[in-house]
């Protein structure tokens, strides 16, 4: 059965106008700046990538619509000392009109201190909106955890 995530990305690599004619590098370079926006700014950093009608969704959860809701769902990781998120970006499509694309890689959730290491992997998808002063924000993000290797 399919994820989530990759049903989004097969429904957008097959819409009319993601033919990727246009130059995704700006997606790459906004979603490393969203990174390590999050990274130095943890909670605060994050929001600031984030559009006002940001969504996303969990499998314990119904879809969370508006930029404080999606802040609030990540406040948990994001306010914990202890804790951090990293990503990589590893490819990305913009529209042929130029005002829409998406950004696909990589996460992984790391503790720090006693029990040091990463705690969690995935994949991850991550919907652009470029905005009237001609910036990009993420309008939908969501992830899928890696399947644990078999023992």
């Amino acid at each position: 059965m399919p994820t989530t995530a990759a049903l989004l990305l097969a429904v957008l690599s097959a819409a009319p106008g993601f033919a990727g004619t246009a130059d995704a590098s700006v997606l790459l370079d906004a979603d490393r700046a969203f990174a390590e926006a999050t990274a130095k700014g943890r909670l605060e950093g994050f929001s600031s990538f984030l559009a006002e009608d940001a969504a996303t969704f969990r499998p314990d959860s119904p879809v969370i619509r508006g930029r404080k809701a999606v802040a609030e769902r990540w406040a948990p990781l994001l306010n914990n000392p202890a804790m951090s998120i990293r990503w990589q970006p590893l490819d990305a499509t913009i529209s042929s009109s130029s005002d829409l694309g998406y950004t696909i890689g990589a996460y992984e959730i790391v503790r720090s201190g006693e029990n040091a290491g990463v705690v969690a992997t995935g994949k991850y998808v991550t919907i652009w909106k470029k905005q009237a002063d001609g910036s990009w924000k993420v309008t939908f993000d969501s992830g899928v955890p890696d399947t644990p290797p078999k023992k």
